[in-house]
């Protein structure tokens, strides 16, 4: 079920179409999307493939089984890009449709400690040439099929 008016749910449609370049793969219970955000290089964004706007709607053991997507994700993010840690964030205050935001951290961050949510546009965009984007996705795709 998707809501119309829900700016992931229009995400995912994009993506079934092939019309979303920032799409990396789709798994059983997610879509994962690269974030537009690349300061932190492999960025990812995984969107429930169903609109459901609060975690606890869903069953325990569906959370669960989404959390291993999650997991999945970030085995991809850490082989590939290396960073120190994973920052894994489950808002819904913004977009109210579940989706996770799988956030590499490296030693090069303004500032290590803190989210990144409090951190300058500018820095969170990063400055990633289209080209360096694309490989991204291709590195996380390569990463996801194994």
């Amino acid at each position: 079920m998707h809501s119309a008016d829900c700016p992931l749910c229009k995400q995912l449609q994009q993506a079934r179409t092939g019309g979303h370049t920032m799409h990396v793969a789709d798994l059983r219970r997610v879509s994962v999307f690269l974030s537009e955000n690349q300061g932190f290089s492999g960025w990812c964004v995984l969107v429930l493939k169903e609109h459901v706007e609060h975690l606890s709607d869903l069953s325990l053991d569906e959370q669960m089984a989404i959390f291993r997507e999650v997991a999945m994700v970030a085995g991809a993010i850490r082989s590939r890009f290396a960073p120190v840690r994973i920052n894994y964030e489950c808002l819904g205050n913004v977009v109210p449709h579940v989706h996770w935001h799988v956030i590499p951290r490296y030693g090069m961050d303004p500032d290590a400690c803190a989210p990144v949510w409090g951190f300058p546009a500018e820095v969170l965009r990063g400055k990633a040439p289209a080209e360096s984007v694309k490989h991204s996705i291709v590195q996380l795709r390569s990463a996801l099929s194994k």
